[in-house]
């Protein structure tokens, strides 16, 4: 499938801001793939498809989460837009012919992060968050921080996200606390 048809797939499906993110999200990871040394096509096919499920409500989540046979946490259960990368992945596979492990493992990851990612997930972790059109400020410092050293944005981005977290009063996935303590002890995810 060419990108210029998953676009339109894509935009046929998601709201317009919703996939204008993913635009920006897509335009933000290509620039950041020359500096960390990986070809442009994955990031670009990771970001523009990384949100595919985003949309879904929750129960359709659960749902579709059982119906793939994808283990659910606990915290998944109360919270189930965290599942929305691991149901889109499910989906891509199935649904779009999108096989590539490296992609699939980066939309997966993308919500939490998690101590085991690729240079690609990384990218598209980084590259969600820091997204242009969020227009916050904290995602201009993480942009700003991803040309310069990828381990202090991910870094400063986990931070923000368990900040964001804790005064919202919600639960913390464990893979988010878990890439956090990694990327502090050992100063890398990969």
């Amino acid at each position: 499938m060419n990108l210029e048809k998953i676009q339109s797939r894509l935009s046929a499906q998601l709201t317009p801001k919703r996939f204008e993110h993913s635009l920006g999200v897509m335009d933000l990871a290509v620039k950041l793939a020359p500096i960390y040394q990986i070809p442009p096509e994955p990031p670009r096919i990771a970001g523009l498809l990384h949100d595919v499920a985003r949309e879904l409500p929750a129960q359709e989540l659960l749902s579709l989460a059982h119906d793939f046979q994808i283990p659910v946490l606990e915290i998944e259960e109360q919270i189930p837009v965290l599942l929305h990368g691991k149901v889109g992945v499910e989906i891509l596979k199935r649904e779009w012919g999108i096989l590539d492990p490296d992609i699939l493992q980066a939309i997966s990851l993308h919500v939490t992060g998690a101590p085991e990612m690729s240079i690609l997930s990384q990218i598209i972790f980084i590259a969600d968050f820091a997204e242009p059109g969020r227009g916050l400020i904290f995602s201009d410092i993480a942009k700003k921080l991803a040309f310069v050293d990828r381990c202090s944005a991910l870094s400063y981005i986990f931070d923000q996200q368990i900040m964001y977290i804790l005064n919202s009063g919600c639960l913390l996935h464990p893979n988010t606390i878990e890439a956090r303590n990694k990327l502090i002890m050992t100063g890398s995810l990969s």
